[in-house]
């Protein structure tokens, strides 16, 4: 019995990474719409494209703290030429 209680403790980490980086490359989707629509395909969008691709075909690949923060900057820099 006690490798049941493994299996479903692995399985419940699989499922809490899977949604996780189904959430973060939502976010990043957005991101990269934003930029697109406001600058067209430059730089910036690809950056962004670049992220999300990794970790779609890499799926235990993680977002860096500094691809995190430069997202962060590039949302609020975008965001302001929207108002």
């Amino acid at each position: 019995m006690p490798s049941k209680k493994l299996i479903d403790i692995l399985d419940e980490m699989n499922w809490k990474e899977t949604t996780t980086n189904k959430m973060v490359t939502e976010k990043l989707n957005k991101l990269a719409k934003l930029i697109y629509d406001i600058d067209g395909y430059n730089g910036d969008a690809d950056f962004v494209s670049n992220i999300m691709e990794d970790l779609i075909e890499s799926p235990h690949k993680r977002i860096t703290k500094l691809e995190i923060e430069k997202c962060n900057n590039l949302y609020k820099q975008y965001k302001e030429q929207v108002k």
